[in-house]
């Protein structure tokens, strides 16, 4: 894993917008990791797999806004990259009151999801070779035992 300043800093990158259509901030931090050492790339790809790994909660899952379905697995994960997105105050919020996890249901916020290639995308780019890593925490909906 990367430090988490250095973690959110390249998050940052990303304009805290996770509603936004726009795939440029997104291929500029894959282009901004792809410069660095392949220890970054994998660095973050921890990182951000372990921060989606925190967000798996049962409790944020059934957080969806008023009148609204419950959220799909894959629309859950989309929801936690999108708190991701926003930025680490709004991961905090997140944290300390799940009512807060509603805004991010809505499914413009989807676009999103497009942060878990960031770091495939930058290896192949750093590399030319296919990634291959598997993280060490598994972000999929409901793989976070001790939340669910």
């Amino acid at each position: 894993m990367i430090v988490n300043e250095e973690f959110w800093r390249l998050v940052a990158v990303l304009g805290g917008r996770p509603e936004a259509q726009d795939d440029g901030p997104y291929e500029r931090l894959t282009a901004m990791l792809a410069e660095g050492p392949v220890e970054r790339i994998v660095g973050f790809a921890e990182t951000l797999a372990f921060t989606l790994h925190q967000l798996d909660r049962r409790v944020l899952a059934q957080a969806v806004l008023p009148g609204a379905d419950r959220l799909s697995d894959d629309g859950f994960l989309y929801a936690r990259c999108a708190v991701v997105v926003a930025g680490p105050a709004a991961f905090a919020a997140v944290l300390a009151d799940p009512a807060a996890f509603a805004r991010f249901t809505i499914d413009e916020a989807a676009h999103a999801e497009s942060i878990l290639d960031v770091p495939s995308d930058a290896y192949e780019k750093a590399t030319g070779k296919e990634w291959e890593h598997v993280e060490e925490h598994d972000y999929e909906t409901g793989s976070n035992e001790q939340w669910w």
